[in-house]
């Protein structure tokens, strides 16, 4: 991967949507619509069009914290109170279960979702903040876009993952786990098996949300209470920017183009930074 330019030294924040319960959530799709999880309240989904307009897109019967664009017009959806994974038929406006047990038991509380380039989902089961059970992150295969294949358990006995993102050479997973203020990676093997924890990243106070690679192999990751973005060398283990945002409780963030929209849960917002690179691509290709 070539040398990373530097970023921006100080960013300012700009509003783009309010009046969300409690931002989380955020992603993109390829023709512009920003989606984004309880506009207005809890258990909605709300939708930004490239023109400006945000409505109240849907009602999930859950309560959704991650999202992500499959790349075939359906949105990958963790589903915390609902206790499930699911996809939303963008078109026709359909909620279809991916998951929602492992080996007979129900899932805790998943958090977080991501996918791999060949449209497989990885997801967090941490629980819920109050219960100190431990957490694991799981793998969907995904045998073509909507179907889902056998669900495998990759990583367990975790404290609370929260975000995660795969690497743009696909051969890691990064974990970001809240209860350690951490950010710990994993090599993962052609079927998706994960292996070799390693700690990237110890942050000196709370806590680590959700977390999106740039294009150069940086991994932004939202800073909860600290009420920042802040972007990791993942090689070197190092604090390379740290971008305060207009309130605390800064739980997400995606790209489009070379900005970044970060939902801000303190501010009831998602926010834009205008941070001069393009993300990494995470959208399956269609297929």
């Amino acid at each position: 991967m070539a040398q990373a330019p530097d970023l921006p030294k100080t960013l300012t924040p700009y509003p783009v949507v309010a009046n969300i319960e409690f931002a989380e959530g955020p992603i993109f799709d390829e023709d512009g619509y920003l989606y984004f999880v309880n506009y207005l309240r809890r258990g909605t989904l709300g939708r930004l069009a490239p023109r400006g307009l945000v409505e109240l897109w849907i009602d999930t019967g859950g309560v959704v914290n991650g999202l992500k664009y499959d790349g075939n017009r359906g949105l990958i959806c963790a589903d915390h109170d609902g206790k499930r994974i699911t996809r939303i038929d963008i078109d026709r406006k359909l909620i279809e279960v991916l998951t929602e047990s492992f080996d007979g038991e129900p899932y805790m509380a998943p958090n977080d979702v991501c996918m791999d380039l060949k449209g497989n989902v990885y997801f967090t089961d941490p629980g819920v903040s109050a219960d100190p059970q431990p957490g694991a992150v799981y793998r969907i295969a995904m045998s073509e876009p909507g179907v889902a294949g056998a669900v495998t358990r990759v990583a367990e006995n975790l404290e609370y993952p929260n975000g995660l993102a795969i690497h743009p050479d696909q051969s890691r997973l990064f974990v970001a786990m809240s209860r350690t203020n951490s950010i710990v990676s994993y090599d993962l093997d052609s079927d998706g098996n994960a292996s070799n924890e390693k700690l990237v990243y110890q942050f000196p106070n709370k806590m680590v949300d959700g977390c999106q690679f740039d294009e150069h192999g940086r991994l932004w990751v939202a800073r909860w209470l600290n009420g920042t973005i802040d972007v990791l060398d993942v090689e070197a283990g190092e604090l390379v920017r740290s971008y305060p945002m207009r309130g605390d409780r800064v739980t997400n963030m995606c790209w489009w183009e070379d900005s970044v929209y970060v939902t801000v849960a303190g501010s009831n917002s998602i926010e834009r930074l205008d941070v001069g690179v393009r993300g990494a691509q995470i959208t399956p290709r269609p297929r």
